[in-house]
């Protein structure tokens, strides 16, 4: 029997790649955009993505959606580019959906730099882990359920945000606070996690967690966060993962960077007055 992660470790290690040619600015500001085609379609594209990217540093990154035969292709490259990237896109995949655009900072942040240029997992994870390779499949979706989501949470700032998360955690699923607070904080330190348009991505490795948690919080009023464009955030999505769940870690990672990057969805997820309305949501995105 294949083992759950095999496609995943290959995923990451060679269905992302970052291009360079000899050395000239990319005019203009980056952008990333999102692809869903049909998988017969993948490769062809991606190859005449490569081969266009003359000059440029693009960065390619493929995924698969789970239970059908589409996939993901997620774009990270200049605004002046985009045009001649959406002829490729019409012209090798007819069938395919184009995503909304969204802007990257000049200066990405560590935050950014996290969903969209994850280092490679290692080829072999130290020991093999039961909780890991039961949950191989792990996104969002399938982690977040009612008691998983806070709406209307009363926070003034990120240091209260996370005492807050530190008593949930504590009180819901038997965490130590403290030991929450520290791991957001130890990661929260190395540069914020907000990502611009109200969104934030505070995540980090808990000691003595045994498998990947994921938690929605949308603030009753937006708090600051340090983002790149100076903007509050809205929309908060913590990942809490075992200090050896690397390959978890990026695919999670992976999967917020696909959802908050539509806007659509965004704006979707906004009008969700209840728990059960966001859980719907996140399962429900990139089906038919």
């Amino acid at each position: 029997m294949t083992h759950p992660l095999a496609g995943l470790r290959a995923l990451l290690a060679s269905g992302k790649t970052r291009v360079h040619r000899r050395s000239r600015p990319a005019p203009g500001r980056n952008v990333m955009m999102h692809v869903t085609l049909d998988a017969q379609h993948a490769t062809p594209l991606r190859q005449a993505l490569i081969r266009d990217c003359t000059g440029q540093t693009w960065t390619i990154r493929l995924a698969p959606l789970p239970g059908t035969d589409r996939m993901r292709l997620s774009l990270y490259l200049p605004r002046d580019a985009v045009s001649g990237a959406i002829q490729r896109v019409v012209h090798l995949a007819p069938t395919a959906e184009l995503g909304q655009l969204f802007e990257v900072p000049d200066t990405p942040t560590d935050a950014w730099r996290d969903l969209m240029n994850p280092a490679s997992p290692p080829c072999a994870d130290p020991v093999a882990q039961p909780d890991e390779m039961a949950a191989g499949g792990n996104s969002i979706a399938q982690l977040l359920s009612r008691d998983h989501v806070l709406l209307g949470l009363d926070v003034a700032n990120r240091a209260s945000l996370f005492v807050q998360l530190g008593c949930v955690c504590e009180q819901r699923f038997g965490l130590p606070a403290a030991t929450v607070i520290a791991g957001l904080e130890a990661r929260e330190a190395l540069g914020s996690t907000g990502l611009g348009q109200g969104v934030a991505v505070p995540h980090g490795q808990i000691k003595g967690l045994r498998r990947a948690m994921a938690l929605y919080v949308r603030p009753a009023t937006p708090i600051p966060f340090d983002a790149p464009d100076g903007n509050p955030v809205t929309d908060v999505v913590v990942l809490l993962v075992p200090e050896w769940a690397n390959t978890t870690h990026l695919h999670l990672l992976a999967d917020v960077a696909q959802r908050f990057c539509d806007h659509h969805f965004r704006e979707r997820l906004h009008t969700c007055v209840d728990a059960q309305a966001v859980c719907q949501l996140f399962v429900g995105y990139g089906t038919p």
